[in-house]
C-alpha cells in the first residue's frame, strides 16, 4: 500500500465479504478482522487480491525504495541545476538530459506507475496518479520535441519529481516500519530459555515449551521465563521493566511474580501459572498492537488533497484540448497546451512541502537532544492539551540515593554511617549500593546476607544488621517510628546492633533539577502536566505538590496506565504520554503522542514518537513548541506548493505558457518551499533550555 487510500480500498474489499467486518491499519500494514466462522482464510486473501494488493510483509521494500532515491538523487541533481541555468549547458544537453532521465523516469518512478494503473482499473486517482501522469507526459512531450527540433522541454520535471515525492515516500515507510519495533523489544525481555524441573531432574527447555503447572527454576541475576507462583524461596525482584520503579521488590512463598523481572537475591522455584504467550509482558504487548492500530498518518492530508486536485486537473487538461481542438480549430496548439497543464500541475513542490519542513523541525529537535521517530507526531503534538507524565525516571532521576540520616537510641551518627556503608558494600542491591558509597573507613567481615531481609556482619567489634525498616521488632520501636514519620514519603533501611536501632537511612531518587522549569514551561504553553505513576501515594503526592502539579494518580499498573490515558482522551482530549520503563509502553503507543527518556527501556522508546536523549524534560515544551511551529510552516508550505501551479494553469490553458516561464514557476515555487522550512532554524524559540 502506499497511501491511505490503498488501504481504505483493501478495507472496503474486505467488508465486502458477507460475515466479515475489517479495519485495515495503513501504519503497520495490518488488517484487524472479525470474522463469522463460516468464513475462510482464502476469502479474506482473495478480497485483498481482487482490490489490487497481496497478503504478506514485503520486508524489503525500505531497501528498494533507499536504492531508487539513491539513483534518482545522483541523476536528479545534475539535470535539475543544469537546466534551470541555461549558460552551464554543454552541446547536445537536451539529448543528455534525455537518456539521463530515462533511468528516473522508468525505474525510479515505477512505484508510482505502479500505484497509478491500480487506482485505473479500480477507476479512481490518488497523488500517485498525477505523478505517474506527470512523468510519463513530461517525459515523452520532451522526446517528442526533441526529434522534431522543438526545444519545450521538460526533462527536469520528469527528473526531480519522482524523485522528491519518493523521499517523502521513504520517510514514510521508515515510520511504517518502526511500529512494530516496540512489540518487538517488549517481548525480548522473556528470556529464549528457561530451566525447569520436572519429575525431580532439572533441565533446560525453550521457553515456549513451558507448561501451565511446570516448576521453574530461576537463579541469582536471572530474568523470569513465565508468570506464575513462588513455591520455593524468598528474594528479592527488579521489577523496573514491569513496574517502572527503582526500588527492588521483596517477594517470597505464596507471591506472584512476571515474566521479564531479574531475580536479584537468592534462587526461586516458581510454579508456572501463564505461558510466556499469555504472560504479563505478552498482554501489554497486545495492548501496544491495538492501540497503535488506528494511528493517522501526516501523507494523509496529501491524499485528501489529491482526492480533489488530481481528477480536476486532468479533467481541466481534458477540457483545455477540446476547447482548442473544437471550438478554436487548433489541433496542434490543443495538444501543447493540454501537455502544459498536466506539466504545471504536477506536484514538484507538493512532494517537499512536507518532507522539508520535516527534515528541519527534526534537525532542530536532534540538536537539543529530541529525536522525533514518527513525523507525523509533529501534526499531532501541536495539538496536544494535557501531558501526561511518568513520575520514576521522567521526573526523577530513577536513581537511589541516601537523603537523610537519623541517629537513634544515642549512637555516633559517623561512625554508625560507616558501620552500614561496611555492611552494604558486600551486596550488589540497589538500596546497598546507594549506601555503600557514603563511607569507606571500616571493614566488614563474616558478611550473611538475608534475602528479602538485609545483611548482618562483623563491624569494628560490633555484630551489625542492615535490614528493611519495619513497624516492629526494635527495643526502641517509638523514636524509630517517629523519626520515620518524621522524614515523610520515602524508603528506609535500618542499622540495628542487639536488636536496638542505631542509625534509620531514608533513601529517595532526586527529582531532576529542570522538572520544575519543565512544567512552568508546560503551562506556560497552556498545556496542563498530569503526573502518573505506579509507586506509592505519600510519594507521588509529594512529588506533585513540589512540582505544583494539581492532577496526579498514584499506585496505578501498567495495563490501568493504558486505561488511564484513555480516559484523559475521551473527552477529545489530545494527550501526550512521557515515561521511560516497560510499564509504561502501553500507555505511550495508546497516547496521541509517545515521548520516551533516552536512559529508559528500548521498548518504551520503540513505542514512542519521540526521545528525549539527554533525559531533560524541559525538552517536552520545546518539542511542543516546535511541533506548534512546524504544521504552521507545513500549512504555508502548501500554500506556496499549490500557488505558483493553481496561478499558471489557466496560463497555461490559454497557451501562453513557454518553458522558461513553467521552469520558473516549477523552480521558484519549490525555492519558496524550502526558504520557508528553513525559517524554522533562524525563528528564535520562546522556550529556550540547555542541554
Amino acid at each position: 500500500m502506499t497511501c491511505t487510500a490503498c488501504a481504505r480500498r483493501v478495507e472496503k474489499n474486505l467488508n465486502k465479504v458477507e460475515g466479515v467486518s475489517a479495519y485495515v491499519d495503513f501504519a503497520s500494514e495490518k488488517a484487524h478482522v472479525t470474522a463469522a466462522a463460516e468464513v475462510t482464510q482464502e476469502q479474506l486473501r482473495q478480497a485483498v487480491e481482487d482490490a489490487g494488493y497481496k497478503v504478506g510483509s514485503n520486508r524489503s521494500e525500505l531497501r528498494t525504495l533507499v536504492y531508487r532515491l539513491i539513483i534518482g538523487g545522483v541523476l536528479a541533481l545534475p539535470i535539475a541545476v543544469i537546466s534551470m541555468f541555461h549558460e552551464l549547458m554543454p552541446p547536445n544537453w537536451h539529448e543528455i538530459a534525455a537518456v539521463a532521465t530515462l533511468p528516473i523516469a522508468a525505474w525510479v518512478a515505477w512505484p508510482f506507475h505502479s500505484a497509478a494503473f491500480k487506482n485505473l482499473k479500480l477507476k479512481t486517482t490518488t497523488m500517485d496518479t498525477l505523478v505517474s501522469l506527470g512523468v510519463i507526459v513530461a517525459y515523452l512531450y520532451s522526446v517528442i520535441q526533441l526529434l522534431t527540433g522543438g526545444m519545450d522541454v521538460y526533462f527536469e520535471v520528469a527528473a526531480t519529481v519522482p524523485t522528491i515525492v519518493l523521499f517523502g515516500r521513504w520517510l514514510e515507510v521508515r515510520t511504517r516500519r518502526s511500529a512494530t519495533d516496540s512489540v518487538r523489544a517488549l517481548l525480548s525481555a522473556i528470556p529464549d530459555t528457561a530451566v525447569v524441573r520436572r519429575a525431580g531432574i532439572q533441565e533446560t527447555i525453550s521457553t515456549s515449551m513451558v507448561l501451565v503447572g511446570d516448576q521453574v527454576v530461576v537463579a541469582t541475576g536471572q530474568r523470569i521465563a513465565v508468570d506464575g507462583r513462588i513455591i520455593e524461596g524468598h528474594s528479592q525482584l527488579d521489577n523496573a521493566l514491569i513496574t517502572g520503579e527503582s526500588v527492588p521488590e521483596d517477594v517470597t512463598l505464596g507471591d506472584t511474580v512476571h515474566a521479564g523481572s531479574i531475580n536479584l537475591g537468592a534462587t526461586l522455584v516458581i510454579e508456572t501459572t501463564l505461558v510466556s504467550a499469555n504472560s504479563r509482558i505478552s498482554q501489554i504487548a497486545n495492548l501496544v498492537r491495538e492501540a497503535t492500530a488506528h494511528k493517522t498518518k501526516i501523507t494523509a492530508l496529501t491524499d485528501r488533497i489529491s482526492e480533489i486536485f488530481v481528477p480536476a486537473v486532468i479533467a481541466f487538461s481534458v477540457a483545455t484540448y477540446l476547447v482548442w481542438a473544437f471550438v478554436l480549430n487548433d489541433a496542434g496548439h490543443a495538444l501543447s497546451a493540454a501537455i502544459a497543464v498536466l506539466v504545471i500541475a504536477c506536484p514538484c513542490a507538493l512532494g517537499i512541502a512536507v518532507p522539508m519542513s520535516l527534515v528541519v523541525a527534526t534537525s532542530l529537535g536532534a540538536r537539543r537532544g529530541i529525536v522525533i521517530r514518527d513525523p507525523d507526531a509533529l501534526r499531532l503534538l501541536n495539538k496536544v492539551q494535557k501531558v501526561v507524565l511518568d513520575k520514576t525516571g521522567t521526573l526523577t532521576t530513577g536513581n537511589l540515593r541516601v537523603s537523610k540520616i537519623v541517629a537513634l537510641a544515642g549512637a555516633d551518627q559517623n561512625r554508625s554511617i560507616a558501620m552500614a556503608a561496611a555492611v552494604e558494600k558486600s551486596s550488589a542491591h540497589p538500596i546497598a549500593k546507594a549506601i555503600s558509597g557514603i563511607d569507606n573507613s571500616l571493614t566488614a567481615t563474616n558478611v550473611t546476607e538475608t534475602a528479602g531481609f538485609g545483611l548482618s556482619a562483623e563491624v569494628d567489634g560490633v555484630s551489625a544488621v542492615v535490614s528493611r525498616y519495619s513497624a516492629n521488632g526494635f527495643t526502641n520501636q517509638v523514636e524509630l517510628d517517629a523519626a520515620v514519620a518524621e522524614c515523610g514519603p520515602k524508603s528506609f533501611v535500618v542499622l540495628s546492633v542487639a536488636q536496638q536501632a542505631w542509625l534509620l537511612i531514608a533513601l529517595e531518587d532526586d527529582i531532576r533539577a529542570q522538572a520544575p522549569k519543565a512544567i512552568r514551561a508546560l503551562l506556560a504553553l497552556g498545556v496542563q502536566p498530569v503526573l502518573l505513576s505506579g509507586d506509592a501515594q505519600a510519594r507521588v503526592a509529594a512529588v506533585a505538590k513540589l512540582l505544583e502539579i494539581t492532577e496526579f494518580y498514584a499506585e496505578v499498573t501498567p495495563e490501568a496506565k493504558l486505561t488511564k490515558v484513555n480516559e484523559i482522551r475521551a473527552n477529545g482530549v489530545v494527550t501526550a504520554m512521557v515515561g521511560d520503563g516497560l510499564n509504561d509502553v502501553a500507555a505511550l503507543a495508546g497516547a496521541d503522542v509517545g515521548i520516551a527518556m533516552g536512559s529508559g527501556t528500548h521498548a518504551a522508546q520503540s513505542a514512542a514518537a519521540i526521545t528525549i536523549i539527554d533525559d531533560n524534560p524541559e525538552a517536552i515544551a520545546y518539542a511542543l513548541e516546535l511541533s506548534r511551529r512546524t504544521w504552521a510552516n507545513i500549512k504555508q508550505n502548501l500554500l506556496w506548493a499549490f500557488g505558483y501551479n493553481v496561478i499558471l494553469i489557466p496560463v497555461a490553458a490559454l497557451g501562453l505558457l513557454n518553458p522558461m516561464l513553467a521552469g520558473a514557476a516549477m523552480a521558484f515555487s519549490s525555492i519558496s518551499v524550502v526558504l520557508n522550512a528553513l525559517r524554522l532554524k533562524v525563528r528564535r524559540s520562546t522556550q529556550p533550555f540547555h542541554t
